[in-house]
Parts: C-alpha cells; structure tokens; sequence
C-alpha cells in the first residue's frame, strides 16, 4: 500500500503535537485509529467479493465450456445412430411375380 518511513511518521505525530496539543491528540489517535480499522475492514471485505467475483466467472466459463462439449458430443452421437440406422435398413429389391398361365 502506502509506504512511509519511520521519519516520516515522526514528523507527522510532531506536527500533530504542535497543532492539536496534548489534550486533544489522544482523542484523534483513537479517531484514526478507527478510520484506520473501518478502511482495513472495507478493503477486506472488497478483496474477497472481487475474488468470489472471479470465481463465479470462472465457473460461469468451465460450464459452459462443459455444455458445448456435451452439446458437441450429443449431435456426434446422433449423426452416428442415424447412420447405423440406415445401414441397417434392409435394402427392398423388386421381385417380380412370375407370369400368369392361362388355361
């Protein structure tokens, strides 16, 4: 995240001292304090929903990849049925009935 140095923080809390006094800094400690929380909290909490987000669309992404192939294989497997289907229709030949007799 952010990154400061311990000098920095130093003179952050130092100017602090100066402007708010003595009286008041542990009052505005324990406010950023709690800012500081509610903002881990809330980055937290925003961390794991765009990960269940992801997840979601990855599974949204493996099920339909799942559908098409079973998709795929179901009209293979039919085009193949129809074809045994009409290999095994018996051929009809014409037979010829053989000449009356008349007599």
């Amino acid at each position: 995240m952010l990154d400061f140095s311990f000098s920095e923080l130093l003179l952050c809390f130092v100017v602090a001292l100066v402007v708010l006094g003595p009286e008041r800094m542990p009052a505005v400690a324990r406010t950023v304090g709690r800012w500081t929380g509610k903002a881990r909290v809330y980055m937290r909490n925003l961390t794991a929903e765009l990960e269940r987000e992801t997840q979601v669309a990855e599974l949204k992404k493996q099920i339909d990849d799942a559908q098409r192939i079973l998709r795929e294989q179901s009209q293979s497997l039919q085009n193949e049925t129809h074809k045994l289907v009409e290999e095994a229709k018996p051929t009809t030949t014409a037979v010829s009935k053989p000449p009356a007799e008349h007599g």
